[in-house]
């Protein structure tokens, strides 16, 4: 071992090697816990500390895992009965190699027993973790060399997904920050970042003139849902698939009727609704005659004269109408009918009762009576086709993001569709009974009024697109206002542009977050599926609170926005949507959407099932490093993934105006109590509670 004493970095040698990891053996002439040499001092044997090894043409990188004493073989006993001798051991893990000045992740070979292993020097750590060659962000300093500063390539981070994971108060919404004030820094005017702020946090980040908020000129959304605050949804861009999971239809029943009544809606609104209406009242009277004629009654003709002259006087009202009223094709179809209706009188009903008394009708008026039934039946399903209704012919796209009223199809489209369907299927309405009273609930309530009672406006998916993505006033200017304050008419281009968006969700009823977050992620994904060329509109969303909206459904819950996220996770990158979650609890996250994670900084984990998910989510390289999760303070994380060269153990740079998401001092509030009279504040949130109609809700906003 003498040539192994002469390197000075050299601190011993591989004595095992299993996969990627290894044991190294110190050399006995190794003392203390740091090394002097050529470098300086180096760290020696310290946890997340680092060593490389020769392997070929090239030298390895590993980093320090576990330590440990073993009994020296044979064992000798003292004069006390301890070992006369011990060697010393260290667990590493091999996790990259070093190529002349380049170091690259990943192993192409493996060294030999008895390699040399030596302390990596000032050089090496500087090879390691500079910045790469594109654009990078500085994350905070390495803990095993304080002065060697964490790089995150930011391409790399964006393109990949990344996850921010750790128990409460360890330091993940600072870290957000600081990955976000990174990207700001490098000077990205076009940037398209979205925070869905689900705990109000973030609105304190952005404080006016402060540096933050001149580089990213935030856009803040919410909390409180309505007009004023900006946070409006309009539910006539949900698709299919959010409808049934906003209303909870069953899939056997409820969903089809649901899914065809949406698309009446969508198809016919104002002027056709009323004539659709009709129609369906028309219908019931032709079901009426016909209940009549089969009812086995010893006086048929006089009620069956009774409805055929109301059906005809009706009719020839509405057409009328619709004649002054210049609505050609509600006039051609009415007319159309009363042919047919007119001819009712050539059957010479008996329409005095006491002569009809066991009078039914002749074989020629049978023949007659069902040809003019027949004819008015075709003649109404010859009407509800043309208004694009109808069984027998194809409804626009059900998913096309085009304006309806949920009133209408509450009152409406609804139950006319289930009268359609329950001719061939009469339990049909029992099925749906439920299905109206949800969404009767929904409607009556003042709280959901941001999503269920959206005006309508011009330009409405342009609009609304701009507004979430930073673009204010993208509709022209001669399209209606949308339903949420405009900046003033004369502000500049740059004051309408926001590098940042937040959207503050804090005030979302908790049964339709899932729906709100999930159709909003819906939007910008197939915004950016559409874009030519492809991928040239990049945006990054963050998602504070990640697992209420991406939970686990391996239980068997469904979760529109677990779907949604999910679909982002595995397509985004090829569209330019990149996600970045942040969780206190890992562990009920979505598998799908980790493990598609590319890079990841762990703060202090606890729980044993949150620490299985990250291990499992993360290469075999960088697991050994994970053990060390439960006992990291705050603001320090482990660092690993595709984003940042090797798996470090980092303090995270410290952010100015953080999330506000710290403790509350206890003790001090308890001092000094409320900012308020104790009373006033439980009567101001008590009366704001109760009111069943904000300031900016209402049956409108």
């Amino acid at each position: 071992m003498t040539a192994l004493r002469e390197q000075n970095n050299a601190i011993g040698w591989v004595s095992s090697i299993e996969s990627e990891r290894i044991s190294i053996e110190l050399d006995p002439s190794v003392i203390g816990m740091v090394k002097a040499g050529p470098s300086g001092v180096l760290p020696l044997g310290s946890i997340n500390s680092y060593v490389t090894l020769a392997a070929g043409p090239h030298r390895l990188l590993a980093v320090i895992t576990g330590l440990k004493v073993a009994e020296q073989q044979p064992s000798g006993r003292g004069e006390y009965g301890l070992p006369a001798a011990i060697r010393r051991e260290l667990s590493a893990t091999m996790i990259g190699r070093i190529e002349g000045s380049e170091f690259f992740s990943g192993l192409t070979n493996y060294p030999s027993l008895f390699a040399p292993v030596e302390v990596a020097t000032r050089a090496d750590l500087e090879t390691i973790f500079r910045p790469s060659k594109g654009p990078s962000i500085r994350l905070g300093e390495a803990v095993v060399a304080p002065d060697q500063d964490v790089y995150l390539d930011a391409n790399v981070l964006l393109a990949r997904h990344s996850a921010v994971v750790g128990s409460t108060g360890s330091g993940k919404s600072c870290t957000l920050t600081a990955i976000i004030d990174g990207l700001l820094e490098l000077d990205v005017p076009y940037s398209n970042i979205i925070i869905f702020d689900s705990n109000g946090e973030y609105s304190k980040c952005f404080q006016p003139g402060s540096e933050r908020t001149k580089k990213a000129n935030p856009f803040l959304i919410g909390p409180e849902p309505g007009a004023k605050s900006g946070l409006v949804v309009p539910h006539w861009f949900m698709n299919n698939e959010e409808h049934l999971s906003l209303l909870r239809a069953s899939e056997l029943a409820q969903a089809p009727l649901l899914q065809r009544a949406i698309a009446d809606a969508r198809l016919r609104e104002g002027v056709e609704s009323d004539l659709l209406s009709n129609v369906r009242i028309m219908s019931r009277v032709i079901g009426t005659i016909r209940e009549i004629d089969q009812s086995g009654s010893r006086t048929p003709q006089p009620p069956l004269a009774g409805q055929f002259s109301s059906l005809e006087s009706e009719i020839s009202s509405l057409r009328k109408s619709a004649e002054e009223a210049n609505q050609d094709e509600a006039a051609s179809i009415w007319t159309g009918i009363g042919e047919f209706v007119a001819k009712w009188k050539d059957l010479d009903l008996v329409t005095d009762p006491k002569k009809a008394w066991d009078v039914h009708l002749t074989a020629e008026q049978r023949e007659l009576f069902d040809a003019i039934v027949r004819g008015i039946e075709k003649k109404l399903d010859d009407a509800i086709d043309a208004l694009g209704l109808g069984a027998s012919v194809a409804s626009a796209d059900f998913d096309a993001p085009v304006h309806y009223s949920l009133e209408e199809l509450y009152r409406t489209y609804l139950p006319d569709r289930i009268e359609l369907e329950s001719i061939n299927e009469p339990r049909i309405v029992n099925y749906a009974a439920t299905l109206l009273m949800r969404l009767s609930r929904l409607l009556a309530d003042a709280r959901y009024n941001f999503l269920t009672r959206v005006p309508e406006f011009d330009e409405s998916l342009a609009a609304y697109l701009g507004h979430v993505l930073g673009y204010a006033g993208v509709a022209s200017e001669a399209s209606s206002a949308p339903p949420w304050e405009l900046p003033p008419s004369d502000a500049s281009k740059d004051a309408l542009r926001h590098s940042v968006t937040v959207i503050d969700l804090s005030l979302i009823a908790a049964d339709v977050l899932e729906n709100v977050t999930a159709l909003l992620a819906r939007l910008i994904m197939d915004f950016a599926q559409r874009v030519d060329p492809r991928s040239s509109f990049p945006m990054l969303l963050v998602l504070e609170e990640a697992h209420r909206y991406i939970p686990n459904t391996s239980g068997g819950k469904d979760s529109r926005a677990a779907a949604t996220f999910e679909r982002i996770a595995k397509e985004g990158r090829k569209f330019g949507v990149s996600l970045m979650l942040a969780s206190q609890r890992p562990g009920e996250l979505s598998t799908t959407v980790v493990s598609q994670c590319g890079t990841l900084i762990a703060h202090r984990v606890v729980n044993e099932l949150d620490q299985n998910l990250i291990r499992h989510a993360t290469p075999l390289a960088g697991r050994d490093v994970l053990r060390q999760l439960p006992g990291l303070a705050r603001q320090h994380a482990v660092v690993l993934g595709e984003a940042v060269s090797a798996p470090a153990l980092a303090r995270i740079a410290h952010v100015v105006d953080p999330p506000f998401s710290s403790d509350p001092d206890y003790i001090a509030r308890w001092r000094s109590g409320p900012d308020a009279e104790p009373g006033s504040v439980i009567r101001q949130v008590a009366a704001k509670w109760q009111s069943s109609v904000e300031s900016d809700g209402g049956t409108s906003l």
